[in-house]
């Protein structure tokens, strides 16, 4: 099951990850408050390294969980933690599909989307990515990929919060009443936004 590295060089490993992951979301945050105050000519470098951070981070999870991949408990848990992860994968794909924007830019023209997925969270692309992220680390039986999926998810509730910040200001009243109406988004809401 994926090659054998020593546990130490697993561990440098997982570490830069965690590193790279977490420097790599901050500026997913700090893009979300300052898009519409960079110069218009640096919005599509802005969108392409938010699709790069994005992509990376997940090819960098598979090549870890490829390394640090154990014998399961069981193969019914194995299968479980696979099964969650394709339900993750589902879910973004679905809340990509009904976005009437592009994905890695903020909304500008007033819509707010709340229909599909976004009737159930108002995050469901960062709940898709943290369950496909758990999903993963029970199906390769990998502690480690277990603690990322939870740095990775504790990260997505930061740029959420980031994100939210802007949708407030663009939204008001209107995103919060939303939020409070979604799964997970009234308990989420209780939440200052820092």
């Amino acid at each position: 099951m994926g090659i054998r590295t020593n546990y130490p060089d697993i561990i440098r490993i997982f570490v830069s990850l965690c590193f790279y992951m977490v420097a790599t979301y901050m500026f997913i945050g700090w893009k979300y408050t300052s898009y519409f105050k960079v110069a218009r000519v640096f919005r599509p470098l802005l969108v392409f390294a938010h699709f790069f951070i994005v992509i990376s981070n997940i090819a960098a999870f598979v090549v870890f969980i490829w390394l640090d991949r154990h014998e399961p408990l069981s193969i019914v848990l194995s299968w479980m933690g696979l099964v969650v992860a394709i339900a993750g994968s589902i879910l973004i794909i679905w809340a990509i599909l009904a976005l009437k924007i592009p994905t890695f830019m903020p909304p500008s023209d007033g819509q707010l989307i709340t229909s599909g997925p976004y009737k159930i969270t108002a995050h469901p692309i960062y709940l898709g990515g943290a369950t496909a992220a758990f999903g993963l680390a029970i199906w390769s039986a990998s502690m480690l990929a277990l603690i990322y999926a939870l740095v990775i998810t504790l990260m997505l509730f930061i740029v959420s919060r980031a994100e939210e910040k802007d949708l407030v200001k663009e939204f008001g009243d209107r995103y919060l009443e939303y939020k409070k109406k979604t799964w997970l988004g009234g308990v989420i809401s209780r939440f200052p936004s820092a």
